[in-house]
């Protein structure tokens, strides 16, 4: 791992369809481990914490020319979102105020277990301060370090097991009965569940029995040294295959909400100029997709990228709406709730103004915030494996 210097970016994958849906920010030397240090060090918890928040920082702005269409995954400890969660709030601030006009990445939080003492009460008052600064909540190695009711009790954004449970898993039942618990708990809940290190074949296999669809690991792709995601994509001997589904009988589970198929969206303020969203889609070449915000965060247009690069590329295009308002050549978002299930979203799409029924569809949290956007394509290939396995 030293090999790529101080940080190293290590994509997250979709199983199911091989697409990245993240990259966590690795720390690969020694000095920049919070454990290693309170090990050689004779620091108290606050000054762990202060240090932990500061290598965070960090190792964000380390990188740069982040891909906004993916979150960035930053680890921290349950200690400092406890007692330096106000510093950790001034993440998303620093870079952009660092990268000015460049669209920055959401930054989810892997909070992981605490090193000397993290009260469940102080936990929950500071992930509550950290989700309305803007950022996703993860939780990271909950079988090792939380309390499966901390888990219910913060209902985070995504649950990771970590590397030493999931290398386990091929071959000691109580590493699968573990997991397994977790992976109930989490469905009961609605929480994604992820799987790190998985560096061989076996393992993928164990997680996925699991119903697990998110990992990252050598085996599926290795750490970069940039924070892109270009050119990355499960390879094909590892994608899923289809299998006869025996039945068996079972109580049917819920259905999915449309939230787990959604990744981030390009978004910009509603009164940017048309320029300023040409180039935020050249410089996400693999995005469909602009969406403009009100100052709430409530989406307000949506720029399809080739509707919109029609418009400003034709004759006097560019000398017509460059810099005039964006919204301009906006249409209407086409929105959801992100609780809603798979197949509600997908009769949506479809029962819409045929010229558009293949857009982007924008999602929304419970206060009409923008969450995210999900592709009518993905809808499709989940409503289609749902079908194949019913």
């Amino acid at each position: 791992m030293s090999d790529h210097g101080r940080f190293a970016f290590e994509p997250l994958l979709n199983l199911a369809n091989g697409r990245p849906v993240g990259l966590e920010v690795l720390r690969c030397q020694a000095r920049d481990q919070v454990e290693y240090v309170a090990r050689n060090a004779v620091w108290g918890t606050r000054q762990l914490a202060e240090f932990d928040s500061g290598i965070a920082i960090a190792s964000v702005l380390h990188g740069a020319e982040y891909d906004a269409t993916v979150p960035l995954h930053v680890d921290v400890l349950a200690d400092t979102v406890v007692t330096a969660r106000r510093r950790i709030g001034q993440l998303r601030g620093t870079l952009l105020a660092r990268d000015g006009n460049h669209p920055a990445p959401p930054i989810l939080l892997e909070i992981n277990p605490a090193l000397s003492a993290a009260p469940p009460d102080a936990l929950a008052e500071g992930v509550a301060e950290l989700r309305a600064a803007g950022f996703g909540i993860g939780l990271d190695s909950p079988a090792r370090g939380f309390g499966l009711e901390l888990v219910a009790d913060l209902a985070p954004d995504l649950v990771k097991l970590d590397r030493d449970l999931v290398a386990r898993l091929p071959y000691q039942p109580l590493a699968r009965t573990v997991a397994h618990a977790v992976v109930e708990v989490c469905r009961a809940v609605g929480v994604r569940v992820a799987a790190a290190g998985v560096s061989t074949p076996e393992q993928l296999a164990a997680v996925r029995d699991l119903g697990i669809t998110w990992a990252q690991g050598s085996l599926l792709a290795e750490p970069r040294r940039r924070p892109s995601t270009e050119g990355i994509l499960l390879p094909a001997d590892l994608m899923p295959r289809r299998r006869p589904v025996v039945p068996a009988q079972r109580t049917e589970a819920p259905p999915a909400p449309v939230a787990g198929l959604g990744q981030a969206a390009i978004t910009l303020w509603d009164d940017v100029p048309a320029e300023s969203v040409r180039q935020a889609l050249a410089d996400h070449p693999q995005a469909g997709s602009v969406v403009l915000l009100d100052s709430s965060g409530r989406p307000t247009g949506f720029l399809d990228r080739n509707r919109f690069m029609l418009a400003i590329s034709g004759p006097f295009g560019r000398a017509l709406y460059a810099n005039r308002p964006a919204r301009a050549l906006a249409e209407p978002p086409r929105t959801l709730p992100a609780r809603t299930d798979v197949r509600t979203a997908l009769q949506f799409c479809l029962s819409g103004d045929r010229e558009r029924s293949y857009d982007d569809i924008v999602l929304l949290d419970d206060a009409g915030a923008c969450t995210g956007i999900v592709r009518v394509t993905d809808l499709l290939q989940e409503a289609t494996a749902a079908t194949s396995a019913a």
